[in-house]
């Protein structure tokens, strides 16, 4: 009780002196503001950005999938004759792959995509065709908005039915009558069961839809393009994508995933697997290098601001000199003194590191809002500004208050 009491009093006597003096006490506040307010404002807008990539991947459809996709067959520019024999991503790799791990997979894609003409009574393009089986449509985040989705025996038999998104329901259909209509993918008629929900996603404000490319899907069963578009007798597929929400699983399935496609193919690696958590991982491992930079910057300012701290505390103690020589003389021990000193110090950097966390939100929000993306701050740069700040604050105020501790009181006193 009695070391609280203590505390409390020198906590008081601390913040008498940075009202009385509140001119030297803004100027030693100063440093630590901005420090803080740098290491804030570096860290939160690193977040930010890395916070609005995850968003668009969740919209892509998670972060949760591994894609397996083929690799060009050739090596200087020509296959090699085993690139030859094989026959590149196919069905039975997307099944064994599903077996290796039947419990941890939630949903497995398979895309075959072709190229061919489109013609409807408004337009006549060469497009894209998307032949998609499995769990293509929520793991790639779309929604059916009007109509329905495949069903089990539409992909089996790979029945003339499409579904479209939003862009090229407008320019096939541009009276908004899509459902139950004709179209001509090729030679082959097939009716309109459904349309998408328009994927929208911009990474800055006022910028173009990112995802405008998904809205022109013309999407199919893939057993049609596999049997009618290409014929494809190999049912070779483009992409197959293992949704594994257990990211701890990941690792080892991916592995297991390659040996089992590489012993499919010839122990060819005629094909790369694209895990996406793997990839932020990546990307977060490059930027930390720009949050290293950010916290440099905040410690060179708290360095800054504590050698400017160190100053005027020192010519502020030439002023208290005969106030310490008073104190000691009335019974106060130079460790008392130090601790007076360090409290006044430490005070100042708790203010100065609080002011500082406001000043780098007002400085974030308004980086943030000038390059448009949402704001979003982590508790973690919350407490690495304010943590550092407390570290350099503390490291100096040691000096003037020990400087202040070893002083004599008779000298003190006789101090002018």
């Amino acid at each position: 009780m009695a070391a609280t009491g203590a505390f409390r009093e020198r906590l008081l006597g601390a913040w008498v002196e940075i009202r009385e003096n509140l001119g030297r006490s803004i100027l030693q506040a100063l440093g630590v503001l901005l420090g803080v307010a740098s290491v804030l404002g570096g860290f939160s807008i690193s977040d930010s950005q890395r916070k609005r990539a995850d968003q668009m991947y969740i919209k892509m459809g998670g972060l949760d999938k591994l894609n397996v996709q083929p690799k060009a067959a050739v090596r200087d520019g020509r296959p090699t004759a085993m690139q030859q024999a094989n026959l590149g991503l196919r069905d039975a790799d997307a099944i064994g792959g599903e077996a290796l791990k039947a419990d941890a997979i939630q949903g497995v894609s398979r895309q075959k995509n072709a190229r061919s003409r489109v013609v409807s009574a408004y337009a006549d393009q060469d497009r894209q065709i998307s032949g998609i089986a499995g769990d293509f449509v929520p793991t790639n985040g779309y929604e059916v908005a009007q109509g329905r989705g495949f069903s089990n025996a539409e992909m089996e038999v790979g029945a003339p039915v499409v579904i479209l998104g939003t862009e090229a329901a407008s320019i096939f259909f541009p009276k908004g009558d899509a459902l139950g209509q004709t179209l001509r993918i090729g030679d082959i008629p097939v009716t309109v069961i459904g349309t998408f929900r328009e994927r929208v996603f911009r990474f800055r404000e006022n910028q173009r839809n990112q995802f405008w490319w998904r809205n022109r899907i013309i999407a199919v069963p893939a057993n049609l393009v596999q049997r009618r578009m290409n014929g494809d007798a190999y049912r070779r597929v483009d992409r197959v994508t293992f949704r594994i929400p257990d990211l701890n699983v990941m690792g080892a399935f991916s592995k297991q995933l390659s040996n089992l496609v590489k012993a499919n193919h010839r122990l060819q690696e005629d094909f790369r697997l694209d895990d996406v958590a793997a990839r932020i991982r990546r990307r977060d491992s490059q930027e930390s290098v720009y949050d290293i930079i950010f916290m440099l910057s905040g410690v060179l300012a708290l360095i800054g601001g504590g050698i400017v701290n160190v100053n005027i505390q020192m010519a502020g103690l030439k002023e208290r000199v005969r106030e310490v020589g008073v104190k000691m003389a009335i019974g106060a021990s130079g460790r008392e003194i130090f601790k007076g000193f360090m409290t006044e110090a430490l005070l100042l950097t708790a203010l100065g590191g609080l002011a500082g966390l406001v000043l780098g939100v007002g400085f974030s929000w308004i980086i943030t809002k000038s390059i448009g993306i949402p704001l979003y701050m982590t508790p973690a740069s919350f407490l690495w500004a304010y943590g550092l700040a407390a570290v350099f604050g503390f490291l100096f105020a040691l000096y003037p208050a020990w400087k202040a501790s070893r002083l004599s009181p008779m000298e003190a006193l006789r101090y002018e």
